[in-house]
């Protein structure tokens, strides 16, 4: 029997790659846990969190995954001190879209100060966005 909810966990280098490199560990992740409804939309989210880690942080990235049925919660750590908040359209200068994307994806998401320094920035995937 498989306990659940299943987790994974990745550190990512504040590089040009660790989108890339999130995307493709969702993905993975995905696949093994036969829960492909959530790649498109993951891959998305993922992305844009971890991109604003590595512009903003410029910290070690922590990735974690945790599935159950119907359900993907998606949580990156940095170690910034900075709070990330959606940017009103009319104050966007280039970019600024990313958190945007990330509130209207998902079903939840927020911004957790982490005790030990830095924050997690977090967001739950449902199989049924209504």
């Amino acid at each position: 029997m498989v306990e659940l909810p299943q987790r994974r966990q990745a550190w990512l280098a504040p590089e040009v790659t660790a989108p890339r490199r999130a995307r493709e560990f969702l993905t993975q992740a995905c696949a093994a846990w036969h829960a492909e409804q959530f790649v498109e939309t993951g891959r998305l989210v993922i992305s844009e969190l971890v991109t604003n880690a590595v512009l903003h942080a410029g910290t070690d990235i922590g990735v974690e995954l945790r599935f159950e049925p119907g359900r993907l919660g998606i949580r990156v750590h940095d170690d910034g001190h900075e709070l990330p908040a959606v940017v009103p359209p009319e104050q966007r200068t280039l970019g600024g879209v990313g958190l945007d994307l990330v509130s209207r994806a998902a079903q939840a998401w927020g911004v957790t100060p982490d005790p030990r320094g830095g924050k997690d920035v977090w967001c739950v995937l449902t199989a049924d966005p209504a």
